[in-house]
This record gives C-alpha cells, sequence and structure tokens, in this order.
C-alpha cells in the first residue's frame, strides 16, 4: 500500500534536489513563511473499485511557488526546471508512477504565485484479508 505521506515525501525530495535553497512547506503553512518557497499539497481524487480486491486511485499533486520577484522569466525559469525535475515518472519506495500530464499555471493577485500541477493514477491491493476461514487440515481417502 502507498501511503500519502510517502508520496509527499517524494515529490519534496525532487524540488529539494532542485531546489537546494528553497524552503518547502506543506499546504498547511498559512503564515510566517519566507519567499521564495515551494507549497507541497496532495489531493486524493478519485478511488474506484475494479474488483473485490483490485481498486484504482487517482491523486493530484500541487507543487505551489511563491516568488520573490514579478519577473515573469525569472518564475517562467523556475516551473521549467520543476517540471524537468520532476521529469515523467515519480519514484516512491519501490514503486514508479508515470507522470502523464503536468499544468502550469499563474495563480494569486501578485502574479508571481504559480502552480506545478499533475495527477498519478495507480492500482493497488483493496484488502489482503481473506474471504473466509483458511483450511488447517484436508482429510483424502
Amino acid at each position: 500500500m502507498v501511503l500519502y505521506q510517502d508520496i509527499a515525501k517524494a515529490v519534496t525530495m525532487v524540488i529539494k534536489e532542485a531546489f537546494p535553497n528553497i524552503p518547502i512547506y506543506g499546504d498547511e503553512v498559512r503564515e510566517g513563511y519566507k519567499t521564495p518557497s515551494f507549497f507541497v499539497g496532495i489531493m486524493p481524487v478519485n478511488s474506484i473499485n475494479h474488483t473485490k480486491s483490485i481498486k484504482e486511485e487517482q491523486l493530484l499533486i500541487t507543487v505551489s511557488y511563491f516568488s520573490n520577484t514579478t519577473e515573469s522569466l525569472k518564475n517562467y525559469k523556475v516551473m521549467q526546471e520543476l517540471k524537468v525535475a520532476f521529469g515523467q515518472v515519480l519514484s516512491v519506495d519501490n514503486r514508479r508512477f508515470i507522470i502523464q500530464e503536468t499544468n502550469t499555471e499563474k495563480v494569486g493577485e501578485d502574479g508571481d504565485n504559480y502552480q506545478f500541477i499533475f495527477d498519478i493514477n495507480y492500482y493497488e491491493l483493496a484488502s489482503s484479508e481473506p474471504d473466509g476461514e483458511l483450511v488447517k487440515e484436508i482429510i483424502y481417502n
């Protein structure tokens, strides 16, 4: 089972490797941060039970960038570097998730906040519990 916190840690590590001097926060931080900074958010979007034991999960990953400049070219460069850093695969522990589509958008009134957004889809075992009692003894004649 893939835990959301493991995905958040993997996303944070990608950002930290690409931008070692820029602080990274969770999306629960609302004040007291310095710019430039990144904020990581994970939103479960969909959970579909395909069978009794297999489910499909979809998560939306949001990386918000709060810049310390209104110079668009510098901010575009950060967004491009972020896109390159993530590439096409997000590695989480022993699993690899394909990043099929990414989006970048400018947010906020000041024009110096950006979001890099992508989603991942993956399958998991819905339950590892057996349906009934396990056989303990077989008598064969």
